[in-house]
């Protein structure tokens, strides 16, 4: 698909905030850098690890407390 001339420019500022595929410095299609899609992956892995240990938590005091599972 052939664009008119002059519209892919605006297409990737609108579409993609001016961040084309050839912008060395981000990561396509997120326009992060591989610095700040680092940091992003970091927060979300602790993020989870914290949810997973509140959840065993939680399931140990469910079986600790409830009598039916005795």
């Amino acid at each position: 698909m052939k664009f008119i001339s002059g519209v892919d420019s605006v297409v990737s500022d609108v579409l993609l905030g001016g961040v084309t595929m050839s912008d060395k410095d981000k990561v396509w299609p997120t326009g992060l850098t591989e610095a700040e899609s680092e940091e992003i992956h970091r927060h979300l892995i602790q993020g989870t690890q914290i949810f997973g240990m509140i959840a065993a938590f939680a399931h140990l005091l469910a079986y600790i407390y409830s009598p039916w599972l005795h």
